[in-house]
């Protein structure tokens, strides 16, 4: 008898103890619109239980989200989206009935700033930038005026472009080289139709200078002017002594744009066939125009790889008057290689996702640079699928590569990469969030990004 009544317990407990579990969880379901009533894809929705540890995810193309298996308890509600203000409430309950009533969250406009920013205009950061560049000596003699050591530099006018060039040419040390240059080639009788003595000197002398000078205004000056490229090396001075060395020779071949983009040469190019047709008409002998344009093209590029390779790994350690610019430094940056935190609303499921594909994400928390808010939770970032490794056997995708992810935050565009580390390799990495069915993946911002409106005692 006795074992009979413990078998029908046994069995009771057993019956109850699904009801027993369920009621151990609880869930947080609601819907997100517009004050028209429309939903809302890609809001951000963030719980905060009393412990202060946070779930997130995003509404769907119905504006619906929902959380499940929370534990018992009252939860503090957060609902962001890109240009609507947030939607918060405190203590719901995680509900343990299924089909209760969800949350109705409608999100208003968000009203437009009125406060005036105190920011430093672009070109007054600029010249403040290039007076301290004009301070900059090798060796303490030697000018180093073409390399800039700001971690995120403003592009120079067509005027500063100008300054920096004549300021270099009628500097003594140009003078100087110049005439050590004609000496060499005196002593070696180069030109010789220029015969010897102070006549042979000085148009050798002549000649080098207007080479110089050719370089200088035609190509730093007139044509980086004219294409809005930077004549200046950007140092980098991140990564291992090898990638330095890499992106010194990379950046050989290319050219920094005023729009902060990297673009081929093609203010070098120019230069080159003008300086080289110019040079034709007072350098003597044979030479064809091909072959001094071929030379000026072989000393172009290998010179600037041996001077992108000596400011990267040598001279700044023998440059004097190196300093960051005070006023660049007031204005917050957010860092190469700051985690960012998103979720997939399109294109990227738990199922997979295909080559060429365009994925958007919002971002599912505040980025921060120094207290201030420079990015915010809701914000849309976009980018393409550009390749996908699948698993041998499996058909699953053990890898996603993404390219030109770029996160918008008004008007300024936060570019993102899969790595890290600037110049590896790495897969996107994601994973599906707890308690939602949404997919979370981590970013990096890949250049340096400064936010100049968040200057002065108005800012954000």
């Amino acid at each position: 008898m006795a074992l009979t009544k413990r078998l029908q317990a046994t069995v009771l407990l057993l019956c109850l103890a699904p009801f027993a579990i369920a009621q151990t969880t609880g869930s947080i379901a609601g819907k997100v619109t517009d004050v028209s009533g429309a939903p809302i894809l890609g809001a951000v929705v963030t719980i905060a239980a009393a412990d202060g540890k946070q779930n997130v995810t995003a509404t769907d193309s119905d504006g619906a989200f929902e959380f499940s298996s929370l534990k018992p308890g009252a939860y503090n509600v957060r609902i962001s989206a890109n240009g609507l203000s947030d939607w918060t409430a405190s203590n719901v309950p995680a509900s343990a009935k299924p089909g209760s009533t969800p949350l109705l969250a409608v999100l208003q406009v968000a009203r437009a700033k009125t406060e005036v920013t105190v920011g430093v205009p672009p070109e007054e950061v600029a010249a403040a930038q290039l007076t301290q560049e004009l301070k900059q000596r090798a060796f303490g003699v030697i000018p180093n005026y073409y390399v800039t050591y700001e971690s995120h530099p403003a592009p120079l006018s067509a005027k500063q472009k100008l300054h920096l060039g004549v300021r270099t040419l009628v500097d003594p040390v140009t003078f100087g080289v110049a005439g050590i240059t004609a000496g060499i080639q005196q002593e070696r009788n180069s030109y010789h139709q220029w015969g010897q003595g102070v006549e042979g000197f000085a148009k050798r002398y002549g000649a080098t200078y207007a080479t110089a000078a050719n370089g200088i205004l035609i190509t730093a000056v007139l044509m980086d002017s004219l294409l809005h490229q930077d004549p200046r090396y950007f140092y980098s001075g991140q990564g291992t002594r090898a990638q330095r060395a890499w992106y010194a020779l990379r950046t050989a071949f290319l050219a920094k744009g005023d729009n902060g983009k990297w673009q081929p040469p093609y203010s070098d190019l120019i230069g080159l066939v003008a300086s080289a047709e110019i040079a034709q008409t007072y350098y003597p002998g044979s030479r064809t125009q091909y072959t001094l344009l071929g030379r000026s093209l072989m000393f172009r590029f290998a010179g600037r790889i041996g001077v992108n390779l000596a400011q990267e790994l040598l001279l700044k350690k023998v440059t004097s008057n190196v300093r960051a610019n005070q006023l660049a430094a007031d204005i917050p940056v957010l860092r190469e290689g700051t985690p960012v935190f998103l979720i997939a609303v399109d294109g990227l499921t738990a199922e997979g996702v295909t080559t060429g594909n365009t994925l958007s994400f919002v971002l599912a928390r505040d980025v921060l640079v120094d207290g201030n808010v420079v990015a915010k939770a809701g914000d849309i970032a976009t980018g393409q699928v550009g390749r996908v490794s699948v698993r041998e056997g499996s058909g699953e995708a053990s890898s996603v590569g993404l390219e030109r992810v770029t996160l918008r935050e008004g008007n300024i565009a936060i570019p993102l990469r899969s790595s890290q580390i600037r110049g590896s390799v790495a897969p996107m990495q994601y994973k599906q969030l707890p308690q939602s069915e949404k997919i979370a993946v981590t970013l990096y911002v890949a250049e340096n990004v400064s936010f100049p409106a968040l200057t002065g005692p108005t800012g954000r």
